[in-house]
This record gives structure tokens, C-alpha cells and sequence, in this order.
């Protein structure tokens, strides 16, 4: 259970805003189903070798040990690694999902923009999930190459795909998301407008502010179905720093009540800080 990441503010809206539930219980289930793959030591090229021809039951968990494993920095001792999690990429699109889903998360953790073009293919996939993994993967390589092929994805039906679009938009950090971005602010779904309002403050765009409030309105959180107590206090403190250095005064003087008055210690103590960080 060690490699279970200790949840943040961030991480925990992270899950809430981007993962459909499907895809954190899969994640969470990886961890008890590794069978002998999670108990011997293991190499990257016995995890490719293992992709390549072992049972359905190996293949995709050997697919999720390499993702793993790249974490722990193994990958510079294989410099061609990208070309040949490339080529199995490639191959499966009729392959087990979960097979295809970690090597995104591989192809991205690589940092090789030669990838793109395969995971803007992958966003053809008719798995959800799958889709939502090739947009996560495409914000770890931050290539502004895929930018007009994100924005498209971000009108996509599904609200879990939208909200990964417009996370992935902000991750790759480039000005020429900005036009896709200010269009998420009017999805129907609250929770793809905060994804699309927080990616568009790390531009500094004051368009963000009037979403950016919404997440501190208790009230408008209150009325989003299903969501527990401490996820309103998780997309509360996500706002409030962006909120606070954009919205000027109007947004101080919320900030500074929602430090006064909100119900919660943790969200008291963080409207605190931000006001402290903004002086």
C-alpha cells in the first residue's frame, strides 16, 4: 500500500472534478489484484515482454507496474522505451481497455512528444475512460501541438471527458487554450465550469472570476447532488487563492468573510492564508 499517494487539497478535487467513479475504483482495485506481478521484481523490459504475450490477466497489470515503475525513474536506462511502448500502443485498440489505458499513462510519464499524435488518435476511443486517460497523458507532455484537438474533446458528451479537457487545457499551459477555456465557463455541469474556471486563472484572465466565486458560494454548493462535505471544502480552497488575486477588492472582502464565518475550521484557516499570501 505504499504507493497509494497521500491525497491534497488538489488531488482529492482532482478525483472528485476529473474521475468518473469507474476509473478511481479500477485504480484503487489495481492494488489488490497483482497477483504474482506485484510480489517478484520485475524489469521494464519483463513488463513489455509480459504486454506483448501474456495472459489477458497479466498483460494489463503488467501495463499498470510499467506505469509505475517509470515513477520510480527507471526509464533512463532505456532510451529507446517510447518507441516500443509506441508500437504496442498501436495495437491495441482491441485490446483489453486497461491495457491501452496504462500505456497512455506511460506514453505520457515519458515526456516524449513524439507520443502525441498516438494519444490524439487514442481520443477516438469509444471507452470513456480510456479517453479521460489519453487527455491526463497529453497534460503530462504539455504539447501546445494538441491544444486544437483538446478544445473539440472539451464538446465532447460526456461531462467526466469535458472536465478532463479543460484540467488537460491548463496543464499544458499554453495562451492558445485561452479562447477553449473561457467557452467552458458556461458548461451546464458545475464541475466542468470550476475545472474550466481554475485552468483559466493560471492565465491570469478575469473572465475566471464569476465561476471562481460560484466555488465559494455554499450555498450553490450545496446544491450540486452527491457531493460530500468535504469536497465543497476542497473546491472552496481551490478558488480561493485565483479568486483572491483576481477578483480585487469585491473578492477580499469575500475571502475575508468566508474567514470569519464558514462552518469549517479547514476552510477558515485556508481563506486566512490566502489573505495573508495576497498582502
Amino acid at each position: 500500500m505504499t504507493d497509494i499517494p497521500k491525497e491534497t487539497p488538489r488531488n482529492v478535487l482532482f478525483q472528485f472534478v476529473i474521475f468518473p467513479l469507474g476509473v478511481v475504483l479500477v485504480a484503487v482495485g489495481v492494488f489488490f489484484l497483482f497477483g504474482k506481478l506485484a510480489t517478484e521484481e520485475h524489469t521494464i523490459p519483463d513488463y513489455l515482454n509480459v504486454i506483448r504475450s501474456g495472459s489477458s490477466h497479466e498483460r494489463w497489470q503488467a501495463a499498470y507496474q510499467l506505469s509505475k515503475s517509470l515513477k520510480r525513474g527507471e526509464a533512463a536506462r532505456y532510451p529507446d522505451l517510447e518507441q516500443k511502448v509506441a508500437a504496442i500502443y498501436v495495437n491495441s485498440k482491441s485490446d483489453d481497455p486497461r491495457i491501452r489505458r496504462y500505456l497512455s499513462m506511460v506514453l505520457g510519464s515519458l515526456g516524449d512528444r513524439r507520443a502525441t499524435p498516438l494519444l490524439l488518435d487514442g481520443l477516438d476511443d469509444r471507452d470513456v475512460d480510456n479517453r479521460i486517460y489519453v487527455l491526463l497523458a497529453l497534460g503530462d507532455l504539455k504539447d501546445p501541438a494538441s491544444i486544437p484537438r483538446i478544445v473539440k474533446v472539451a464538446s465532447d458528451p460526456d461531462k467526466d471527458v469535458r472536465k478532463t479537457a479543460y484540467f488537460t487545457l491548463g496543464e499544458i499551459g499554453s495562451p492558445a487554450a485561452v479562447a477553449g477555456l473561457v467557452a467552458g465557463l458556461s458548461d451546464e455541469v458545475p464541475d466542468v465550469r470550476w475545472n474550466a474556471a481554475v485552468s483559466l486563472s493560471r492565465f491570469n484572465d478575469p473572465r475566471a472570476v464569476s465561476v471562481l466565486r460560484e466555488m465559494l458560494d455554499r450555498t450553490r454548493l450545496n446544491q450540486v447532488s452527491a457531493m460530500r462535505e468535504d469536497q465543497k471544502e476542497d473546491v472552496m480552497i481551490m478558488a480561493m487563492q485565483p479568486y483572491v488575486h483576481l477578483g480585487g477588492g469585491e473578492a477580499k472582502a469575500d475571502i475575508q468573510r468566508v474567514a470569519v464565518s464558514d462552518p469549517s475550521l479547514r476552510v477558515r484557516a485556508e481563506a486566512k492564508s490566502a489573505l495573508q499570501q495576497v498582502r
